[in-house]
């Protein structure tokens, strides 16, 4: 099982906090966001991805407390028992 966390507004757009899905054999993060996204009927990869499929700057994909950025980002394995969190990217002032 892949515990996935979210957090900030996707937390908000989605109604969730988290979501628990069976591990797949040789799946990575790009394509375990594919299968998130066809969990919800509510689009949002739009706000963790550009236009050509890469993260867009200040997006924050962890797994098991690292950043995919320090792995292999969006090729970085996922594995049964990881822990996945996502974070869009935030403004303020």
């Amino acid at each position: 099982m892949i515990r996935i966390q979210f957090y900030s507004l996707l937390r908000l757009l989605l109604k969730e906090e988290k979501l628990d899905l069976p591990a797949c054999t040789d799946e990575n993060i790009e394509q375990l966001l594919q299968r998130v996204q066809k969990h919800f009927s509510t689009p949002f990869l739009h706000k963790l991805l550009d236009d050509q499929g890469g993260l867009h700057a200040g997006t924050i994909i962890m797994v098991n407390r690292r950043n995919i950025l320090h792995l292999e980002s969006l090729e970085t394995p996922v594995r049964d028992g990881d822990l996945i969190a996502f974070f869009p990217p935030g403004a303020g002032g």
